[in-house]
């Protein structure tokens, strides 16, 4: 049985209770001679309710991942975590979008790969480029950066310097090609 972005949310706000901040159902209209409606379920919740509103979502149907990512926002990460209920059902699909706010003083969220495996790349990818530690997650080797890339370090970060400075420590530096291509820059 396929259930409407009201009835997820409705689902939602029970099992959050306080921990569910702010909620938006947003309604887009496709096609021009027959239109159809997709909705999407846009909330924000508290940091610890995080892992009982994806079960929650397991509860309903198995979701489909479709991104984590974060934002820096100066002293705190906003996590974003985008899934999609009742996939494949012909415009029944509802995208659920979870938002909460991490304090860069403790960057520590709950893994999600044990629910399912397809978090890991997503959450290895926020792990080096953003700091955020996932607790639970197995495997920690880095997946865009090189191994020796520095402890302390998150590209996508606000408080970084800036890219002359990383590039530094990727796997040839912009300086070592443009000197080995004899270019003026090049040192």
């Amino acid at each position: 049985m396929t259930l409407k972005a009201e009835d997820i949310l409705k689902i939602l706000q029970e099992a959050l209770k306080e921990g569910l901040l702010e909620y938006n159902i947003k309604e887009f209209k496709m096609g021009t001679k027959r239109q159809k409606t997709y909705k999407e379920i846009w909330i924000k919740i508290k940091r610890d309710y995080f892992r009982k509103a994806v079960e929650t979502l397991f509860g309903i149907n198995y979701p489909h991942l479709h991104f984590i990512t974060g934002e820096d926002r100066g002293d705190l990460i906003e996590m974003i975590y985008s899934f999609g209920l009742f996939m494949g059902t012909p415009w029944g699909e509802v995208s659920v979008t979870l938002k909460f706010d991490v304090p860069k003083s403790d960057l520590v969220v709950p893994t999600i790969t044990d629910l399912m495996m397809g978090a890991e790349t997503n959450e290895r990818e926020i792990r080096e480029m953003l700091g955020v530690e996932f607790e639970g997650l197995k495997n920690k080797r880095h997946l865009f950066l090189p191994d020796d890339w520095p402890e302390g370090k998150y590209p996508w970060r606000k408080d970084e310097h800036g890219v002359e400075d990383m590039i530094k420590y990727t796997h040839k530096s912009v300086t070592e090609i443009r000197a080995k291509r004899g270019e003026n820059n090049g040192q």
